[in-house]
């Protein structure tokens, strides 16, 4: 193992009386400061050997020290190992003893004048104090600056072990300036700790070493970008995946002593076999593998295949094969049309993986949209659910509740023959907290909070991506101008944490244009031409721009054009809008027209926003699929109809956007290929600025309203789309020098500003919105009533609730707001009346008058929010 022969530090040379000071207690039981830090160290062995992280520590060592000497390698590791084993020395803090673990041995020593009872800092100081006279004494005099480096980087860590990430900046700072909490730790307030800390403290205000040290350090990490562009991107992710594994071993080892009960499965996968044989039962890979036998290969001109099935296991063997032969690779494009099976894929590719590499263990499948998330986990479900793999899936968003576990109390003595079952709080909390799952559903921004957020929850699960698989959905379908900077962190991730990207969607950029240097990427489908000139999917919906040519009364010419559509045809309509009272207004006027004429003529008319909560989506879809009605359904919608949403309509209405969505948008057309003359008309109605504000691909020059654009997406030609996006990007940067991405690269990234990283990477720009609860009752997908106002007084007394148990407080708010969700919707001003105010929610008692057909009318809430008696 990577720590192998790396001794820990001897307690007993730094601290006296180390049985008297306490790590933890809990009712009458004590831990001691070495049995914690012990504990951690434990978990940190088991952590590597779980994720099999010797390749991840290598990775790092031979990035920044490959050619350090045998003796700099080693104390390399071990200020590293001693990162974790040494993070709450500062608990020594007799002010911590006497007030917070009640420690009545030190009363004699304590000092409650100074007001500081804190200890991570003071941990962050003995840990640069006992290492800066080491690093002193390395023989090696060119390594040492570099060494001091990782001694403050590691420092810092330790400083932020119970708080969110800032910057490297405001630590310096803490230690340099006057009042500031490091600087009076070595000048005011070293009596809190000078009696039970053996080591001289080397620093003082006179001789301004703790200054010298920050100074130098700070020019050797940008002498260190200088040298090599972008190494900045590896300190910076060094730092995040170094602060998860301490956060990761601290609460182990914590909640092993509160429980009394070892953490005993991190969630890896052990056995792909387990997953891999249950896919393999399914019809569909079946299929694929006699397929594979008896013709792949075999063929070379699909053009005149009419079942789309060969199409589809055609993609399946050709993306297996590429994904095989360079299965050393860390990421992958996968571009394939809509319909063609990019999920079976994926899964395919996924297990593979995990088959032919060791160290990879776990699967993240990454979408854009929670109701995504949620389609697909039914689709798993399908596949996985009469087996007990279907345990090891999760869904990690804000919607779903954490997924419980059950445990097995005593006996009792009323039933000596029965085990009594309750929850598990702490463990399902732990789970959820550090993504103990073999198999993980989330969305792009959770991810992206993993990889860039900087509180603690956002830091937790990092460790847990390490030698991971990730599947990304659809990753262009948010602002292109951060492109640069995600394709180029993905590949700093992948090359030191071991991780596997598979990118997939059906219009995909090549971001590899926009990265400096190499990037090694593999196209899984070499052939696009194949799957998307064929006429199954090229030729599968007409497209027709007449629309477009309306400039005024668009949407009296559009409704008179899907009445008149829908008066000739027995079909399905989907009409898709940009801003949702632009489609409440048409689904109105349409009801209007579906009002006058005959019984035996009129349309089911729906509506599908954003607005509406999963139990309205999934009843919509659920009629929309029933194959049993007859075809007589409008649908009007926004974007949420767009990415992957499973329905299968026969003619389309869409107002144009961006050339991604209406490649999206053709997706819910004619999805099955099989039927005939199904058709989309665009229009020009809505601006699509409003939406998609800083994406260059809203630009008119690049949308439908130009010829060469609907010849794009007519054949299906999206590289020449995507070669005017990125060389618009690529120009912008050449403007100025590529000053915005460099700047980004020494002003924040190198100076380990970890807020400005998370402020530049968020994928969507925050609007600030008000959350209104609108009370009102509701039916669930199982007939179950449920009643706005006991969800909302569930909540607030669960707030309320002081004598729960932290874990089993946060499950079961878990519960209780996936249950308020189904009542909360965003306003853009609070300028209306309420009952009751939770933090920055309203609850509004009569909610149900907002409503109409069971559809949020937003501007019957604008006119009614006077009509409140404000409490």
């Amino acid at each position: 193992m990577y720590f192998n022969e790396v001794d820990k530090v001897d307690l007993d040379k730094l601290i006296r009386d180390g049985d008297k000071v306490y790590a933890h207690i809990l009712n009458d039981r004590k831990e001691t400061l070495k049995e914690h830090i012990d504990l951690a160290l434990e978990y940190l062995h088991k952590i590597i050997k779980s994720k099999n992280l010797d390749n991840v520590f290598l990775n790092f060592e031979n990035r920044f020290i490959s050619n350090f000497s045998h003796k700099g390698k080693f104390l390399y590791r071990e200020m590293l190992l001693n990162t974790i084993y040494m993070h709450d020395l500062g608990k020594i803090n007799c002010n911590f003893q006497y007030l917070k673990m009640n420690n009545k041995e030190v009363e004699n020593l304590i000092d409650l004048n100074l007001n500081n009872s804190n200890h991570s800092m003071l941990s962050s100081l003995i840990y640069i104090n006992h290492y800066f006279s080491k690093i002193n004494k390395h023989e090696t005099k060119s390594e040492q600056s570099t060494l001091r480096l990782f001694m403050l980087l590691n420092s810092y860590i330790i400083s932020k072990h119970h708080g969110s990430l800032d910057s490297f900046g405001e630590y310096k700072e803490k230690f340099l300036s006057d009042g500031g909490e490091g600087k009076k730790l070595y000048t005011d307030e070293i009596s809190i700790y000078e009696s039970l800390y053996k080591e001289e403290i080397v620093f003082n205000e006179k001789n301004q070493l703790i200054k010298r040290i920050f100074d130098n350090v700070e020019k050797t990490l940008s002498s260190k970008e200088t040298e090599e562009k972008e190494i900045s991107l590896d300190f910076y992710i060094y730092e995040r995946f170094i602060s998860s594994l301490l956060l990761s071993c601290d609460y182990y080892a914590t909640s092993n002593f509160k429980n009394e009960r070892e953490v005993d499965s991190l969630g890896e996968i052990k056995d792909i076999d387990k997953f891999y044989k249950v896919f393999k039962e399914t019809d569909v890979y079946r299929w694929i593998r006699k397929y594979e036998e008896e013709s792949y290969g075999k063929v070379e001109d699909f053009k005149d295949v009419r079942d789309i099935n060969i199409l589809r296991n055609e993609m399946f063997l050709d993306a297996e094969r590429n994904f095989l032969k360079n299965i050393d690779k860390n990421i992958f494009y996968l571009e394939a049309p809509t319909g063609s099976g990019k999920s079976n894929v994926s899964l395919n590719l996924s297990f593979r993986m995990i088959e032919k590499c060791d160290a990879i263990n776990k699967i993240f499948y990454v979408y854009p949209f929670n109701n995504l998330v949620e389609q697909n986990i039914s689709t798993l479900e399908k596949t996985f659910g009469n087996s007990q793999v279907i345990d090891d899936i999760a869904i990690i968003n804000s919607v779903v509740p954490i997924k419980t576990k059950d445990k097995v109390k005593e006996k009792t003595d009323k039933n000596e023959n029965s085990d009594v079952i309750d929850k598990d709080y702490e463990l399902s909390l732990l789970d959820r907290q550090f993504l103990h799952y073999s198999m993980i559903l989330t969305t792009h921004v959770s991810i992206f909070n993993y990889l860039f957020g900087t509180s603690k929850e956002n830091l937790f699960p990092l460790a847990q991506m390490a030698n991971s698989i990730v599947i990304l959905d659809e990753i262009q379908s948010y602002k292109n101008n951060i492109w640069k900077e995600i394709i180029t962190f993905l590949k700093h991730y992948s090359e030191l944490l071991n991780i596997k990207f598979v990118i997939m969607s059906a219009t995909l950029p090549d971001l590899n244009k926009l990265i400096e240097g190499e990037i090694e990427t593999v196209s899984l489908i070499e052939n696009r031409e194949k799957y998307f000139s064929n006429p199954i999917f090229k030729d599968r919906v007409e497209l027709d721009f007449s629309l477009l040519e309306a400039e005024q009364d668009v949407l009296e010419i559009l409704l008179e054009h899907v009445s008149t559509t829908s008066m000739k045809n027995k079909k399905d309509i989907l009409v898709e809008f940009i801003k949702k009272t632009t489609a409440m207004e048409f689904y109105k006027r349409l009801n209007q027209l579906n009002d006058e004429v005959d019984e035996r003529e009129k349309k089911k008319i729906e509506l599908m926003t954003g607005d509406d909560n999963s139990i309205e989506r999934n009843s919509i879809i659920s009629r929309i699929k029933d194959e049993n009605r007859t075809k007589n359904i409008i649908l009007v919608a926004t974007q949420v109809i767009e990415a992957g949403v499973d329905i299968d309509m026969d003619i389309g209405y869409k107002d144009i956007s961006m050339l991604d969505s209406e490649e999206q948008f053709l997706g819910r057309i004619n999805r099955s290929c099989k039927k005939e003359g199904c058709r989309v008309y665009f229009f020009d109605l809505d601006s699509a600025a409003t939406v998609y504000r800083h994406d260059v691909r809203k630009e008119k020059n690049i949308n439908l309203t130009s010829e060469n654009i609907r010849e794009i997406l007519i054949s299906k030609n999206f590289k020449d789309f995507y070669g005017y996006v990125l060389d618009h990007l690529i120009k912008e940067s050449n403007k100025h020098n590529d000053k915005n991405f460099s700047d980004f690269i020494y002003s924040e990234v190198n100076k380990l500003n970890f807020n400005k990283v998370e402020e530049r990477m968020k994928l969507i720009d925050e609007r600030f919105e008000y959350s209104v609860f609108l009370n009102r009752e509701l039916t669930l997908e199982d007939r179950e009533i449920l009643e706005g106002k006991v969800v909302w007084d569930q909540y607030v007394n669960l707030l309320k609730d002081t004598k729960l148990d932290y874990a089993e407080k946060k499950v079961k708010l878990s519960k209780i707001i996936s249950k308020l969700n189904y009542f909360i919707y965003k306003v853009n001003n609070n300028d209306f009346s309420y009952e009751e105010r939770l933090g920055d929610m309203y609850y509004i008692s009569n909610g149900e008058k907002y409503f109409k057909n069971g559809k949020f009318d937003r501007e019957n809430f604008k006119k009614g929010i006077g009509d409140f008696i404000e409490l």
